[in-house]
C-alpha cells in the first residue's frame, strides 16, 4: 500500500496522456485533404495540453517523493512528445510550490500550464496509524433484536448484518491519506467459500442498533441504511484474517465528502455463514482498521 495511491495518480496521468494522445492520432487518420492540416494541428494542441498536465503531476510527485523539495523536471519524451516542468527554487523545506508545465508535440506545439501554490506532503516520511477512537461494532439480526457487545459479528445472508465505526481523529488534519485497510479475522466459518461486501453507511447509529431501528426513538430501517454500490470486496476460503482495500472511503470521510456513519458487512449469497472476532477480542484478533498517511511538508 506504500506509495500507492500518489503513485496511481501518477501513472493514471501518464495512462490518460497515451490514450488521448491515440485516440486522437486515430481521428486524424480518418481525414484527408484540407481537413488534414486542421485536425493536425488540434490533435498536437490537445496532446500537448494533456503532456503539460503530465508534467505537474510528475513535479509534485518528485518533490513529495524527494521530501519536500523544489526540483524541476527535466524534458521526458513520451509517445512522440515531451514535458518539463520548472519550479522555482524555494529556500529550506518547499511546503508549496509553484509548478509551471510545459507539454510538446511535433517540435514546435507547445502548450504550458500553471500551478500555483501547490501544497506537498512529505512522502519520504509515512505515518502508519491505527484507529482507536470512538471505535464500536454491533451486529444486528433480523432474528434477535439483542447482541452482547462481546459476541463474535455475525453474517448471515439476508438476516444478519453487521455494522463497524471508527472515528477519523486520529489522522492528522494535515495528513493526505494514501492507504486504508480494515482487517478482521474469521472465528467460524461454514458452508463453504463466499464474499463478503463492504458498504458505507447513510445513518447514525449506537450500541443499541438492531435490525429495526439504528438507535433508540429512531427512524426505523431494515437491516441498515447504506449505499448499495459495493465500497470493497473480500473472498472468504478458511480461518486466515481477511482484509479490504478501504482507502476511497476513509479518505471521503477524512476529508468530509461524505457524513461518517460507519461501515456495514454483509454476505452476497445463501453460504456460507461467517462469524468473526469483534472489538471485545485480544489485540491480535480484534478488528483493525489502519491508515497510511504523509504530512504537509
Amino acid at each position: 500500500m506504500k506509495l500507492q495511491r500518489q503513485r496511481g495518480a501518477l501513472l493514471l496521468m501518464v495512462a490518460l496522456v497515451l490514450a488521448t494522445i491515440a485516440a486522437l492520432a486515430v481521428g486524424m487518420n480518418r481525414v484527408s485533404g484540407a481537413e488534414a492540416g486542421s485536425v493536425r494541428r488540434d490533435y498536437e494542441a490537445r496532446a500537448a495540453g494533456y503532456l503539460a498536465e503530465a508534467g505537474v503531476a510528475a513535479a509534485t510527485w518528485r518533490n513529495q517523493v524527494g521530501g519536500c523539495t523544489s526540483a524541476n523536471v527535466d524534458p521526458v519524451m513520451l509517445n512522440g512528445g515531451t514535458f518539463s516542468a520548472s519550479v522555482p527554487s524555494v529556500k529550506g523545506v518547499a511546503k508549496k510550490i509553484d509548478i509551471v508545465a510545459a507539454g510538446t508535440v511535433g517540435g514546435d506545439t507547445t502548450r504550458t500550464l500553471a500551478r500555483l501554490q501547490v501544497t506537498l506532503h512529505d512522502l519520504s516520511k509515512l505515518e502508519l496509524v491505527k484507529l482507536t477512537k470512538g471505535e464500536r461494532n454491533v451486529t444486528i439480526d433480523m432474528w434477535k433484536s439483542d447482541y452482547d457487545e462481546d459476541d463474535p459479528l455475525a453474517l448471515v445472508y439476508g438476516s444478519s448484518n453487521a455494522l463497524l465505526f471508527w472515528d477519523m481523529n486520529d489522522i492528522k488534519k494535515d495528513a493526505l491519506v494514501l492507504g486504508a485497510t480494515l482487517t478482521l479475522t474469521p472465528t467460524i466459518l461454514s458452508g463453504g467459500t463466499g464474499t463478503v461486501t463492504l458498504h458505507r453507511v447513510t445513518t447514525r447509529w449506537n450500541d443499541d442498533a438492531n435490525w429495526s431501528r439504528p438507535r433508540d426513538e429512531a427512524a426505523r430501517w431494515n437491516g441498515g441504511d447504506y449505499i448499495g454500490a459495493i465500497a470493497a470486496t473480500v473472498n472468504m476460503a478458511g480461518y486466515s484474517p481477511v482484509a479490504w482495500d478501504v482507502t476511497a472511503l476513509v479518505d471521503d470521510w477524512f476529508n468530509g465528502r461524505w457524513p461518517n456513519e460507519g461501515l456495514l458487512l454483509r454476505l452476497t449469497a445463501p453460504v456460507p455463514t461467517v462469524r468473526f472476532y469483534s472489538l471485545d477480542a485480544s489485540s491480535t484478533r480484534r478488528p483493525l482498521l489502519q491508515v497510511v498517511s504523509a504530512r504537509q511538508c
